[in-house]
């Protein structure tokens, strides 16, 4: 063995469980988001897709400059139409009308750009099952969300992932302007949407045992 730039001969697997609280301190709230119009998360051709370190170290800068500015997390973008990607370290899901008058959940799709991940998954899964709303994985751009916001038909925002499970997004800022994303209109206190929290407590649910299911 030789240190060097090559391919790793061997490798050793850590695998480390630990209880822990919830991913940000504020718990289960509404986070605010900073769309990046500059810097990339990742590039088709890339790493984007897989879990590796260099998906994390770059994007570590923006996300400073990100709370700099008073918000919590960075909105990954690509392109001159601003297609969504990630938000922080988390999958992107929109809850919207979009523009044929259809209610949809929509999320990035998996081009290689996008991490896969087991709750991504679980959401999609989820909400199929209910049969309530198309779901559909598609790419959607900034610019489409802001349209949808001044028109009144985005329905909610969130993040889902590994460490976080479901994190609702309340504002956006785009371009100089913030975006109000809606949480829930029936309750001004809530800090999640109405499928955002259902789907939270769908999946502590399952984790807990507290439900039956195929997945536990």
């Amino acid at each position: 063995n030789t240190l060097g730039v090559h391919r790793a001969n061997s490798a050793l697997l850590y695998v480390i469980t630990s209880p822990c609280g919830p991913y940000f301190p504020t718990g289960f709230k509404a986070i605010s988001l900073y769309c990046d119009e500059t810097n990339v998360r990742a590039w088709p051709g890339g790493v984007g897709n897989r879990k590796m370190g260099a998906n994390y170290a770059a994007s570590v800068a923006p996300q400073v400059e990100a709370e700099k500015k008073g918000y919590q997390q960075v909105l990954w973008t690509i392109g001159e139409d601003h297609e969504l990607m990630e938000v922080g370290t988390m999958n992107l899901f929109v809850h919207w009308r979009n523009e044929a008058g259809e209610e949809e959940l929509v999320t990035p799709p998996l081009d290689g750009t996008i991490l896969p991940g087991v709750t991504r998954d679980s959401v999609l899964e989820l909400t199929r099952g209910w049969g309530e709303f198309k779901v559909s994985e598609r790419k959607i751009n900034m610019k489409q969300i802001a349209r949808a916001s001044d028109e009144g038909r985005l329905l909610e925002i969130f993040g889902a992932g590994t460490a976080c499970v479901v994190t609702p997004v309340s504002r956006i800022h785009f371009k100089g302007k913030d975006y109000a994303v809606p949480l829930d209109p029936s309750s001004p206190e809530s800090q999640a949407g109405p499928v955002a929290g259902r789907i939270y407590k769908a999946l502590m649910d399952i984790q807990y045992g507290d439900v039956p299911s195929k997945w536990s």
